[in-house]
């Protein structure tokens, strides 16, 4: 497959016209219909405006060569933002605080009524 062939591939697939490339390019429509019948070839500026229009590397649009897939990897920020930070984890975090604080508060609150019925019986130390 050459350039030509690739740049009428691309532009198919993205679904756009000759105009239409020609004028996201900043070239005329003959200019991209050169290109893709191989009587011309763009410059590489035009390659580099291109292959930001159709989502490929500059290797593939002049070359063919198609990136390498490397593996996913991903490092322990993703998994806890995947795995831990989910709306669902969230709102039961959110459940818990609630619980706590209503645990706490209730505790305080009978730590002071406990210690108002102290000062009560006893009065208050000298």
């Amino acid at each position: 497959m050459t350039i030509a062939d690739r740049i009428q591939s691309l532009r198919k697939q993205k679904g756009m016209s000759q105009e239409e490339l020609a004028d996201a390019v900043g070239v005329s429509r003959q200019a991209v219909s050169k290109w893709e019948s191989e009587q011309a070839t763009p410059d590489l500026e035009k390659v580099v405006i291109m292959s930001d229009i159709f989502e490929v590397t500059t290797d593939y649009l002049l070359k063919g060569i198609e990136p390498v897939q490397t593996p996913d990897h991903k490092t322990m920020a993703d998994v806890i933002d995947q795995k831990v930070l989910t709306k669902e984890n969230g709102t039961r975090a959110k459940t818990i605080l609630k619980w706590v604080l209503i645990g706490l508060g209730a505790l305080l609150t009978i730590d002071l009524i406990s210690m108002i019925i102290y000062f009560a019986i006893n009065g208050l130390p000298v």
